[in-house]
């Protein structure tokens, strides 16, 4: 269990304000302390995210024994040292910034003990400030811890305890093989959401009265395009390096594509098969404090509340779903969803509680 009675929160939008609710709500003893600018501090208090609006960073951060840097990336650099001049010499510092390297290499000299543990939760929405905020935010997201010290690992698992109990899977990686995974997991997703949604703009003049035609997979893939630039553009410099090696090598992948289209489209087969291959190790396989869930996929008859059917039967038989997924769908006779659990006792529960309730789905 967490040992954390005093949190402060360096920044209450929607990442800090959603730390804030999920602490009150699964910790409610934990006293949380807020900064910001007296706005959103306003509203963070009025949404109970934090119990106390304190007045300065001092006033934050130098009483509590866990500090939580949750403002934009860009102003991180400077608030590190004002940090470590005010914070105990005990309390544990991290930050939620979705570019590790640069952040852990100014604070490693800051925090030569190793107190400062890098953090970024794989969370988010399309909307931004603390009135987005949500409890239930970090809820089965990956919440990726990069130390500074690697050997320090009673932080890292108290941390990492933490950080569960507020719903998250937490996995341990290094700055660099964080950055180098999310430039190609999430920033370059971005991009290319962006260039899909611009070339469909552009490919002839009826394509921009037509592209609300665009089916389900054209809308899964650019759903993030209309992610404001502001936040981007600070993500995409910290980690323009990365981002610059993850784009070249998928522009190497389309190019290969254009190339077979070229001589036969039969040519692709092979790309298809890697893919499908490589889609199917998500979400497996990643090296972290808590235990891999347990999967398995069920077919849901296509009529109305058959979904709600399945999910309030398997909470009577008190598995909890960790995750669920549609992973494809017949039309008129259902979907193939892919469901998590937390173990192998609840998987069989739960296949048992299909074959019961959609007997005919074969």
């Amino acid at each position: 269990m967490h040992c954390f009675n005093h949190i402060s929160i360096v920044g209450t939008g929607l990442i800090g304000g959603s730390v804030g609710l999920a602490v009150k709500a699964r910790l409610p003893k934990v006293r949380v302390t807020g900064f910001d600018r007296p706005d959103i501090l306003r509203a963070a208090l009025q949404r109970r995210a934090i119990d106390v609006a304190a007045g300065s960073l001092r006033d934050a951060v130098e009483f509590a024994d866990l500090i939580i840097i949750a403002t934009p990336i860009a102003s991180i650099p400077a608030l590190l040292p004002r940090v470590a001049r005010y914070a105990s010499a005990q309390a544990v510092v991290t930050d939620t910034a979705s570019v590790k390297a640069p952040i852990i290499r100014t604070a490693a000299p800051l925090f030569p003990d190793g107190r400062f543990i890098g953090g970024h939760p794989m969370a988010g929405t399309e909307f931004s400030g603390i009135r987005a905020a949500n409890p239930l935010l970090f809820e089965n997201a990956y919440w990726i811890l990069t130390p500074t010290d690697p050997h320090s690992t009673k932080r890292q698992k108290t941390l990492a305890q933490f950080y569960a109990t507020l719903g998250a899977r937490v996995v341990a990686l290094t700055a660099e093989e964080h950055d180098a995974t999310m430039a190609m997991l999430s920033h370059v997703p971005q991009l290319t959401a962006v260039a899909l949604t611009r070339s469909a703009g552009k490919l002839h003049e009826a394509s921009k009265r037509h592209v609300t035609l665009g089916a389900g997979g054209f809308r899964d893939l650019t759903r993030i395009a209309s992610s404001p630039f502001g936040m981007w553009e600070q993500i995409l410099d910290a980690n323009r390096a990365e981002v610059r090696k993850a784009l070249r090598t998928m522009i190497r992948e389309l190019q290969t594509y254009e190339r077979s289209l070229h001589r036969s489209p039969g040519a692709l087969a092979t790309a298809f098969r890697d893919a499908a291959r490589i889609r199917e190790q998500i979400p497996r396989g990643m090296k972290g404090f808590l235990s891999p869930l347990v999967e398995f996929t069920a077919f849901v008859p296509d009529k109305p509340g058959m979904l709600a059917k399945l999910t309030t039967a398997l909470a009577r038989e008190g598995v909890n779903l960790k995750d669920l997924e549609l992973l494809k769908v017949r039309e008129g006779r259902g979907g193939t969803f892919r469901i998590a659990v937390e173990s192998e006792q609840d998987r069989r529960c739960a296949e048992r509680v299909v074959k019961r309730l959609f007997p005919e789905a074969r």
